[in-house]
């Protein structure tokens, strides 16, 4: 005489299954976390250096945001007069500037009050970028030229830099 239901076998497979599909889960909802962080704070970034800028042509004096380690600082004089720290935000992933590590460097770009950026690099523009090349985020760079601002994604394995960058 059989008894309806399932056996122990039947039970322990599907069980097993549920646990190997539950660690694939896993691992991709990682991975996108991580690209949504890098993504995010890219996003921030270009918004805040838009921002700036246009309070630096709106009110007409220089602005200049610094870029260290741990936060971005924006700065509400930039030039002769007084400065002022008007805020400071937290940085959760890493950032390089133009192939340099801001470990070693603070990057630094000041608006005037024409809303254009003095780029002193060869070929016009300047990066900021979040995140390891290797990193598969749609955005993860800041490409600033003199005068527009625009998000990009490096060349897989490439360095921070405005060639490596495709401005997006």
């Amino acid at each position: 005489m059989s008894r309806p239901g399932f056996t122990l076998v039947e039970i322990l497979m599907v069980i097993a299954l549920i646990g190997i599909l539950l660690s694939i889960t896993s691992l991709q909802f990682s991975d996108y976390l991580n690209k949504d962080s890098i993504e995010r704070q890219t996003k921030e970034l270009y918004a805040d250096l838009l921002a700036t800028r246009t309070v630096a042509v709106t009110q007409r004096t220089s602005k200049r945001i610094i870029v260290t380690p741990t936060d971005f600082t924006f700065i509400s004089s930039a030039l002769g007069g007084v400065s002022s720290v008007r805020t400071t935000k937290a940085i959760t992933k890493p950032v390089t500037w133009a192939g340099k590590s801001s470990v070693d460097t603070t990057a630094q770009i000041t608006f005037d009050e024409r809303g254009t950026f003095d780029i002193d690099v060869g070929n016009g523009s300047t990066t900021i970028c979040v995140a390891s090349p290797l990193e598969q985020a749609q955005y993860d760079s800041v490409v600033v030229y003199s005068t527009r601002i625009h998000l990009g994604k490096i060349a897989f394995g490439e360095a921070c830099k405005s060639a490596n960058v495709s401005v997006k």
